[in-house]
């Protein structure tokens, strides 16, 4: 749910909803049908780094060559784009499928990516009218091939689309094995509302296997709700989890956690026990205050951040931050959450609509991208844990070259901890979109790329 990137501007069985997919196409105009796309896979050969970030309206996956975009010559401009490859299929004679690429995950070898088409493989208009409650797939792009600039704007990089067999997926986390992935369905067959499954793929075998169906909320009325909100906010939301992101940590045999927008909460759920497909995989739920988005887990593991973004139910933005302890969540304790801060901005009653959250590698600090402030946070993540004052100790406020909002979504950390790259800018035109390249150290922006996509979302990072 909510993949709307500024609310303020306006099911079916798993076998029903599950298609076919056809063939490789090697420019735009040929057609690409709905089965499973095949090609040779190769060894990622690159220099490093790169960023790959989703074109969310522009259908693309856009390769960014990071030290290019750090170049004070290329400040402000497009130059260091490398490629704009597309990931979704014709649906048409040169008619691409309006699948609204939001996430970009990748395997842990680092030879695939994994990008969610939130509105999977339905027409332009079918996502302008609605965005939501649409079909989902996730597409499965070479690496290799995507930084072939002979590859621009062609799908030669994609090797599969895989339906997710639910319903406008946004989060993504694959498991420690690179065997399979978690996908979270936010929305509902055709509604914002209705989404409450994880649905486990086989990354091998490219293909869905089953749902784990998630827990009703507790809104205070019957469950499920008759009828289903078509659109939020509405008082009608709070049965279903509506799930944003997931991710996994590695305690415990695999715990995975997920933002669960449309129940305000954080779903604790064994990652074994998914896989299996076996009962009582989820164990348990940690309330956060509002409706989380963004969501991120400790290099050790340890904890979990949520961007506590907005409110389904009522038209209510937030400003806080939640950190949970991975042990004490998956004990059960009461005091998972262990602390709540509020960040992008002074005034507690002020919504700065916390959107994305990202750790650097030594633990100690967290990224927050506040949407509404359009600024970014620095959180010591100690000082947040103690309770004590001032643990955002620096909050960045970031600029376009076009003096639009700069709202800023997705967030990604350079191994060594020295930059960060955050994209951002308001919903445009084809290639409308900003990313920032922050210096951690001096805590400014060192690049800004223009063209990149529309109402760009999250992205990956290629050391």
């Amino acid at each position: 749910m909510r993949i709307t990137g500024d609310r303020r501007k306006r099911g079916s069985s798993f076998r029903d909803i599950v298609g076919t997919l056809g063939r490789t196409t090697r420019s735009y105009a040929p057609k690409l049908g709905l089965s499973v796309l095949f090609a040779a896979s190769a060894t990622t050969a690159n220099a490093a780094p790169y960023l790959l970030v989703s074109g969310r309206w522009d259908n693309t996956l856009v390769v960014i060559d990071m030290a290019k975009a750090m170049e004070p010559a290329n400040d402000g401009t497009p130059n260091a784009i490398v490629n704009r490859l597309r990931v979704t299929p014709d649906i048409a004679p040169n008619t691409a499928a309006s699948g609204q690429p939001v996430n970009v995950v990748l395997s842990p070898d680092k030879r695939f990516a994994y990008i969610v088409n939130h509105s999977g493989t339905v027409t332009t208009k079918a996502a302008a009218d609605f965005q939501h409650g649409h079909a989902g797939t996730v597409t499965v792009v070479n690496v290799a091939k995507a930084l072939d600039p002979a590859n621009n704007m062609t799908l030669n990089a994609v090797e599969a689309v895989i339906p997710t067999g639910n319903f406008g997926p946004v989060g993504l986390a694959v498991t420690a094995d690179g065997k399979y992935a978690l996908v979270s369905g936010s929305e509902g067959d055709g509604d914002e509302d209705g989404g409450r499954v994880i649905t486990v793929i086989d990354l091998n075998a490219r293909k869905a296997l089953h749902h784990l169906e998630l827990a009703w909320g507790t809104p205070g009325f019957a469950c499920p709700p008759k009828p289903i909100a078509h659109a939020g906010p509405h008082t009608g939301f709070g049965c279903f989890t509506d799930t944003n992101g997931v991710v996994i940590s590695s305690r415990h045999g695999g715990i995975a956690f997920t933002a669960n927008g449309g129940t305000h909460d954080v779903s604790v759920i064994d990652v074994a026990k998914t896989l299996a497909n076996a009962p009582g995989a989820e164990l348990g739920r940690i309330p956060v205050g509002t409706g989380p988005w963004g969501i991120a887990v400790s290099p050790d593991g340890g904890w979990v951040a949520t961007a506590n973004r907005e409110s389904a139910r009522v038209e209510a933005e937030g400003n806080h931050i939640s950190l949970i302890n991975v042990d004490k969540a998956v004990a059960g304790a009461k005091d998972a959450e262990a602390a709540r801060l509020i960040v992008g901005t002074n005034n507690p009653s002020a919504a700065s609509r916390p959107f994305g959250v990202a750790f650097t590698p030594d633990g100690k600090t967290l990224l927050v991208s506040n949407f509404r402030a359009n600024n970014l946070s620095f959180v010591d993540v100690e000082k947040a844990l103690s309770g004590g004052l001032g643990a955002e100790v620096a909050r960045l406020p970031l600029a376009t070259p076009d003096g639009k909002p700069s709202r800023p979504r997705g967030i990604v950390i350079t191994p060594d901890g020295k930059y960060a790259a955050v994209t951002g800018a308001p919903r445009g035109e084809a290639n409308s979109g900003v990313l920032w390249v922050v210096d951690l150290a001096q805590r400014k922006a060192v690049g800004r790329v223009t063209g990149v996509g529309n109402e760009t979302y999250l992205l990956a990072l290629l050391p």
